[in-house]
């Protein structure tokens, strides 16, 4: 494809600002916009989006520079807070909010004028963006009213994330190429971002690319002095367009107010984990002119400094750079590892010493941050959220064993005071969501009030369809997900609009109101029918968190191995033996199936509840759909495609609602050697195929016979992984599971001897604070060497058996200690206190409290179903 001709929105506007003027020069304009002088090129593009929603509305306008200038009947004054244009005059002579946060704007009604003046104001030039955009979308939301201006209404904002990352992966140089000089795709992709307050855009080279971009500086140019390392099949001139391309990408990502980073993510190729899970097999079958020959142990490093150094020259707009520190980036653990990182922070440092740099978290070692903090290096440590998956919106309240002790899972030990360094919080959602349509405002406002923790400087979220082409050979022509007859959009990103908008919107401004998204359902769905999406797709919006944090073999922590919207999990026999991802939270399958054999009790929701908690779902999905489609009209292809993928998110809830109990049943035959246990199992099975039947007649001929987002099959950890197919291949090889199941059934041969294991038991409702009277005061703060006292009121109808206090320092290495909460004499009030030597001032603190009562029923408060299932508290040092 092309590179289309490059354009630049601040010449377009002033151009129909022009037109506008002349046009309307003979009568008096509906509007006069009173604007700064010297606006910021993010300002024009605001500018761009009010003035062309007041053209959609045939309202006529005018623009200057002076209130005197105005002969509008209506005005909008438009500039920053501060200063000496007009907006700025009239902020400071007005009671106005003061803004004093980068990005925060105001929208406000001047008084005492003759005519109707309404002031539209900024902190900086992205917060009058936001403001202006908001001002276009209000009048576009209110068309044919006498007066436009009636749709403003006041308000003030300030961003409660300071950074709002989208990240984009280059996985297949062709799915990469077709986007990459494709300049109205852009346009497009960043007005998106603009619109819902995004205010970064990182795109990652090489990750597990089986070579490409490892490392990316020979896409971009040759290095002097070494000529041995190049790229295979690429010229000069195609190594200039990837560089002009780069350049003009960044130009129009701050045109439109966001900053634009890169991942560098690869330093040299040596395969192993780079080759994306592909075997050498299938690597030969690959054309290899993406390749980069010449690098090896002995000109790494000298390369690499002398490549970044004309790589920050050639690209001298960059806002900063992301680097991959393990060795899956291609270095060796040791001492090469060391020193690649202590020379290569050196040589940032002398060449652009205050440039930005994110350091990946996982395997870094403290004395690479020990250099970068000694240097004085402008860095922030940027760690995964939970696994490389999207799971529940809270830190996992304990991760799994296998990586407890290293920095891999989450924040691990590195929440240490004094500070050193910054945190940025990345949520791996590409391993989960990578197809369906995904939106949940709840999820969202929840997910980034947690990346608040150790004073998070912010987000970054994966792009839906991340990993679309990975593991496919470079030259593959990309796939469309959805098939002719069912595609409504001009850019497959268009669809997931909803995405977008709930992290973007709530991130800048977690209580921002509903009508943004409502509008936009009412828009493309119509009044009743939005309402019901609208709900539907928010109460979906849970089902694959929960999935990962409730079902998830620990062997899909991997982006690159898992895929929660289409694989089955394993045969039963594997997917009995996970435990979740947050084992504090979620008993495993074996617990509840000893639990049955043997007695006892636990507070952790049992997969019996999860289970319940997914056929409730699946039942109100269901209800909301059935309704739409009584309102739905037939050729409304968005609206097909929506209730296509909540239709299978629905019968997702469905399958593992069955399957749970499925996996429960088998660990019981697996203790006890009962046939009955074993063919309960297999009646849940065949229900819980059933189940995954539906899903493939839903997706039929909707989506691509082959959904290409990874390797077709490979075995890691033990576990067949599938990310590429589609729903019906997942059915063939459920359907082998069954086969097995039932060939280790007949083994056994017919009993007629009494059943001996306990019988499975459907949980007939979900754990939640509702079943018992909890008031508790949260303890934010303490200081530190001083014990901390916790009470909580706690009722039970059933009666308390006993409540326990967990608690630890926020460091993932530790598991929890414990203490007995004891009730006041003749109250309902439980207290207990954690002495001060067990309080250690190098971290914060966490706790959450355990109840069980009398019939054994167990809770944890906090309720995770409403709010993060444990309590902060920061320590005052």
């Amino acid at each position: 494809m092309n590179i289309s001709i490059f354009h630049r929105p601040a010449i377009a506007i002033w151009f129909l600002i022009a037109i506008n003027i002349a046009l309307s020069c003979s009568r008096q304009p509906d509007i006069s916009l009173i604007i700064d002088e010297n606006i910021g090129s993010p300002v024009e593009h605001g500018l761009a989006v009010l003035t062309a929603n007041l053209d959609r509305q045939n309202i006529s306008y005018e623009t200057v520079n002076s209130l005197e200038q105005a002969s509008g009947s209506r005005l909008l004054v438009v500039g920053l807070f501060s200063g000496h244009g007009e907006a700025a005059k009239l902020a400071q002579s007005s009671n106005q909010t003061i803004l004093t946060k980068a990005e925060s704007l105001a929208i406000w009604e001047a008084s005492d004028r003759k005519k109707q003046v309404w002031v539209i104001n900024g902190f900086d030039d992205r917060g009058l963006m936001y403001a202006l955009i908001d001002a276009g979308e209000r009048i576009n939301r209110n068309p044919g009213t006498a007066n436009p201006l009636t749709a403003l209404s006041t308000i003030a904002e300030s961003p409660d994330v300071v950074t709002r990352s989208i990240s984009i992966y280059t996985m297949n140089r062709a799915y990469w190429e077709s986007r990459f000089y494709d300049e109205n795709y852009w346009a497009e992709y960043m007005d998106m971002l603009a619109k819902n307050r995004f205010n970064t855009l990182v795109v990652i080279f090489g990750y597990e690319n089986a070579g490409f971009l490892a490392p990316s500086y020979p896409y971009f140019f040759n290095v002097d002095g070494f000529p041995e390392v190049k790229m295979r099949d690429i010229t000069e001139a195609e190594q200039e367009k990837n560089l002009k391309a780069l350049n003009r990408l960044i130009e129009m990502a701050h045109e439109r107010g966001l900053d634009f980073k890169v991942g560098i993510w690869d330093h040299i190729y040596r395969g192993g984990v780079q080759a994306g899970g592909l075997t050498a097999e299938e690597l030969a079958t690959f054309d290899k002119g993406h390749m980069v020959d010449g690098l090896h142990a002995e000109n790494l490093p000298d390369y690499t400094k002398a490549a970044l150094t004309k790589f920050m020259q050639k690209v001298p707009k960059l806002d900063g750079i992301q680097f991959r520190m393990h060795n899956e980036s291609g270095l060796k653990r040791g001492e090469e590892m060391a020193l690649f990182w202590s020379e290569i922070i050196t040589m940032i440092k002398t060449v652009s010493p205050d440039f930005q740099i994110d350091l990946r978290a996982k395997e870094l070692p403290e004395s690479i941050i020990k250099v970068a903090s000694d240097l004085g290096l402008n860095f922030t440590i940027t760690t995964k959220y939970w696994m490389e998956q999207m799971g529940l919106p809270f830190h996992p309240t304990h991760i799994n064993r296998e990586n407890q002790f290293d920095r891999r899972h989450g924040y691990a030990d590195m929440l240490r005071y004094p500070k050193d360094y910054k945190i940025h919080w990345r949520m791996w959602n590409g391993g989960t969501h990578r197809l369906l349509l995904w939106g949940s405002p709840e999820y969202a406002k929840r997910f980034v009030a947690s990346t608040h923790l150790y004073d998070g400087t912010g987000f970054e979220v994966n792009e839906p369809l991340a990993t679309k082409m990975e593991a496919q050979p470079h030259k593959q022509e990309p796939f469309d997900i959805l098939t002719p007859p069912f595609v409504y959009y001009q850019y497959e990103f268009e669809r997931y609009w909803h995405f977008f908008q709930v992290f973007g919107r709530l991130g800048y401004n977690p209580n921002t109101p509903s009508e943004v998204w409502g509008f936009e359902f009412e828009k493309r769905f119509g009044k009743q029918a939005g309402e019901l999406v609208q709900k539907a797709m928010h109460k979906a919006g849970w089902v694959l968190p929960m999935i990962v944090a409730a079902c998830s073999p620990y062997g899909k922590f991997p982006t690159t191995r898992a895929w929660a919207e289409k694989q089955r999990y394993g045969h039963l026999q594997e997917y009995a033996k996970a435990e979740g991802s947050d084992i504090q939270q979620f008993a495993s399958f074996d617990t509840e199936a000893k639990l049955l054999i043997e007695g006892g009790e636990t507070p952790k929701r049992l997969p019996s509840a999860t289970s319940t908690w997914f056929k409730r779902t699946h039942d109100e999905l269901n209800e909301l759909i059935a309704e739409t489609e009584k309102l739905a009209p037939a050729d409304n292809k968005e609206l097909f495609s929506t209730l296509t993928d909540l239709k299978i998110t629905a019968n997702l809830a469905l399958y593992h609602s069955h399957r749970i109990p499925a996996a429960v049943c088998y660990r019981i035959f697996k203790q006890t050697n009962d046939p009955h246990a074993l063919d309960d199992a297999i009646r849940y099975e065949k229900l819980a195929i059933e189940a995954w039947q539906r899903i493939v007649e839903t997706a039929g001929g909707v989506y691509a016979p082959d959904l290409m987002f990874g390797m077709h099959e490979s075995v890691f950890m033990g576990i067949n992984h599938h990310l590429s197919g589609h729903w019906r291949d997942e059915l063939s090889y459920l359907k082998q599971g069954l086969e097995q199941l039932q060939a280790e059934r007949n083994t056994l041969g017919k009993t007629n001897s009494p059943r001996t294991a306990p019988l499975y038991k459907e949980a007939s409702s979900i754990p939640t604070a509702n079943q018992f009277e909890i008031q508790h005061q949260a303890i934010s703060n303490a200081l530190v060497n001083q014990p901390i006292n916790i009470k909580a009121s706690i009722k039970a109808p059933k009666g308390i058996k006993w409540i326990n206090l967990r608690y630890r320092s926020v460091n993932q290495h530790l598991d929890y200690q414990t203490l007995p909460m004891k009730a006041e004499e003749g109250s309902a009030i439980y207290q207990v206190e954690i002495p001060a030597n067990q309080i250690d001032p190098t971290f914060d603190f966490m706790y959450f409290i355990e109840i069980m009562d009398k019939e054994r029923n167990g809770f944890i408060y906090p309720d995770l179903e409403q709010e993060t299932p444990y309590i902060i508290v920061k320590l005052n040092r």
